[in-house]
């Protein structure tokens, strides 16, 4: 009988979880009380064969990209060495290890689609951390699973479709980069999708349909954002160059993943973002009105 640890859990990718386990009834632990420090090795074998763990999914990551590149031992601790400590701990218990990567292990020179093969060549410490991690289970432990994604969005959590409904809100005019590529991803299909890979192993690329850039995915935001009478006031959105707003990280121009290897496993192929935006705006939706209510 399967036993799931979502590592993570209180998230925006482990609440989705959490959510989709509990609607399929299977059995699992999240420690939404009494978190587990993935960063301590001790406390992770302890848990692991305590509870007779089976499977674990790690949602857990240092995710501010900016602000790794002067916090890297931080960003290390828990991207690199919590992984790592997750395969010892699975290796010891013969478990099953579900990681999520980053598209930000690319250096964005390529204009076609990373595939898994791609060499990997991150230009800032959170993606230096992330390939890390990446290495360290897949060498301690050649069971695991590591699906690699890009933009993320979901609910609850900080991300760039809430800040966006936030400043669209706020201001009459935004300014937002148009020449960074990529694929946005919305939690749930992630989270679908990877329940399907329990027992698989390897690294693959998961994403929804259709290449885009931070421009466009704000324009289509903002569009969905007044149908669903999210934003209440007009607000313009101005295309910028990447170097026009400059971040303490550099971010890949092109980090669009190539999806087609976990296509051919699944036999399907992931929705469009704009169709999975839309469902991700209908529940933001009810949130919201709900808490309006209360």
């Amino acid at each position: 009988m399967k036993k799931i640890w979502v590592c993570g859990a209180s998230g925006m990718l482990g609440s989705h979880f959490k959510r989709l386990l509990n609607k399929r009834q299977l059995s699992f632990v999240a420690n939404d009380d009494k978190k587990i420090d993935i960063t301590n090795l001790e406390a992770v074998l302890d848990f692991v064969r305590t509870e007779q763990i089976t499977h674990i999914i790690n949602c857990a990551a240092y995710t501010k990209v900016d602000k790794a590149e002067t916090d890297l031992k931080q960003a290390y601790l828990v991207n690199a060495c919590g992984p790592h400590h997750l395969g010892i701990a699975a290796r010891h218990q013969n478990a099953h290890v579900i990681h999520f990567s980053t598209d930000y292990v690319f250096d964005g020179k390529e204009n076609l689609p990373y595939t898994e093969e791609h060499a990997c060549a991150p230009i800032g410490a959170y993606g230096i951390s992330k390939l890390a991690g990446e290495i360290k289970l897949l060498d301690e432990f050649d069971r695991s699973c590591v699906i690699r994604t890009s933009w993320l969005f979901g609910l609850p959590g900080k991300n760039f479709v809430e800040t966006m409904l936030r400043l669209m809100n706020e201001k009459a005019q935004i300014k937002i980069v148009c020449d960074q590529m990529g694929r946005p991803t919305y939690a749930q299909d992630l989270a679908e999708v990877a329940l399907q890979f329990l027992d698989k192993s390897g690294i693959y690329h998961f994403a929804n349909s259709s290449e885009t850039n931070w421009y466009e995915f704000a324009k289509e935001i903002y569009r969905q954002g007044k149908e669903f009478q999210l934003i209440q006031r007009d607000c313009q959105i101005e295309p910028i160059m990447t170097h026009e707003y400059p971040t303490q990280a550099k971010r890949p121009a092109y980090s669009t993943l190539n999806t087609q290897k976990i296509e051919s496993v699944l036999r399907w192929k992931p929705r469009p973002w704009q169709e999975a935006l839309k469902d991700y705006l209908t529940i933001y939706k009810n949130f919201q009105d709900r808490q309006q209510v209360s």
